[in-house]
């Protein structure tokens, strides 16, 4: 249970990232969200892996990299930001394990109202201090 915590963490803790990129550099367009399609080399150490984990992790970033590079296939980042910043702000709506899959066809459905992360004054309150 401890090992699923932190995954879970560690996925929340990199859309908190997103966030607070898309806030520190309002004028850039995000356009991609990549993550490993594959299952990382770890160790319980930090920096201690070996040689070839680590020519492991390189690989398979160069491998998703450039396949994400190459699909015309991409999640909505403006939509996955407008998920996490409800998540984030605890909104009703979200609550309950609603997924992302389940959010869009909400917001399809028209229960979410249009989102610009710089114009949310509470988003703009967690990540402004």
């Amino acid at each position: 249970m401890l090992w699923r915590y932190l995954e879970v963490e560690r996925y929340y803790g990199n859309m908190d990232g997103l966030l607070r990129a898309q806030f520190a550099y309002p004028d850039v367009e995000f356009r991609h969200v990549l993550a490993p399609t594959a299952e990382l080399p770890n160790s319980i150490y930090p920096l201690n892996l070996t040689a070839d984990e680590v020519e492991q992790i390189w690989n398979l970033g160069v491998s998703d990299g450039t396949a994400a590079a190459q699909s015309t296939s991409s999640v909505d980042v403006a939509n996955l930001t407008h998920f996490f910043s409800l998540k984030k702000k605890s909104d009703k709506r979200v609550k309950g394990g609603v997924s992302y899959d389940q959010f869009m066809e909400m917001k399809q459905n028209g229960e979410f109202e249009e989102f610009d992360l710089h114009s949310d004054k509470m988003m703009a309150a967690l990540f402004l201090q």
